[in-house]
């Protein structure tokens, strides 16, 4: 198995309603930005989900 050696982070800026009334972030919406970083790793890296898919 391969390893990715490509680096990448992604600024995701904490919106009002993915927080309680404390200020804290809740944990589900953390799938939702690791999906947004996802994404824009694929697109820095000009590759696509479908590629990733293609490889053995």
């Amino acid at each position: 198995m391969e390893t990715c050696s490509y680096e990448y982070t992604a600024r995701i800026e904490v919106r009002y309603a993915e927080t309680d009334q404390m200020g804290i972030v809740h944990h589900s919406v953390y799938a939702i930005w690791f999906e947004q970083a996802r994404t824009e790793f694929f697109r820095t890296a000009s590759a696509s989900y479908a590629d990733m898919k293609k490889m053995p």
